[in-house]
């Protein structure tokens, strides 16, 4: 996986939570108020505007930096990886490691317009371009995951 596509893949993860989203609408809101506000009232000026614009930014230049910077000090990161959908096992094969997942060990697995994720635990997913994926392997994916109860939006 290219740096790129890592650093991607962290901002879809990031705004697929539900409070980066609410918290990036309420900030977006406020500030559309106080350029309204601004044109009818002499009391607010444009320097008012600055710190709600900054702390819109602080989001994404936190999960760049912060991808950036896991990606760079992270070899596996950048390795390629081979994923095997088995019948008993999720198979992962990269240049430095072996991992085999028994389908009842995954938390979930999702999908976006461009990623599939599958989910060790709440916390750390597994992205998957889904332009490597052939769309009869998210299929057959679907059934494994299925057949052995795993959460997944595939």
């Amino acid at each position: 996986m290219s740096r790129r596509d890592f650093i991607n893949a962290n901002f879809v993860l990031a705004y697929k939570r539900p409070f980066t989203r609410i918290m990036s609408a309420i900030l977006i809101l406020f500030i559309m108020l106080l350029l309204l506000v601004s044109l009818f009232s002499p009391d607010v000026s444009f320097t008012d505007i600055i710190v709600p614009v900054l702390a819109l930014f602080v989001v994404p230049l936190l999960t760049y930096w912060r991808a950036k910077n896991i990606y760079d000090s992270n070899k596996r990161s950048g390795e390629s990886v081979e994923y095997i959908f088995d019948k008993e096992y999720l198979i992962m094969k990269g240049e430095s490691f072996n991992a085999q997942v028994t389908w009842d060990k995954l938390y979930r697995v999702t999908q976006s317009k461009n990623w599939v994720f599958v989910w060790q635990n709440r916390q750390s997913a597994n992205p998957i371009p889904k332009r490597d994926i052939w769309e009869g392997e998210i299929l057959n994916l679907k059934q494994f995951l299925d057949t052995h109860h795993v959460k997944n939006n595939l």
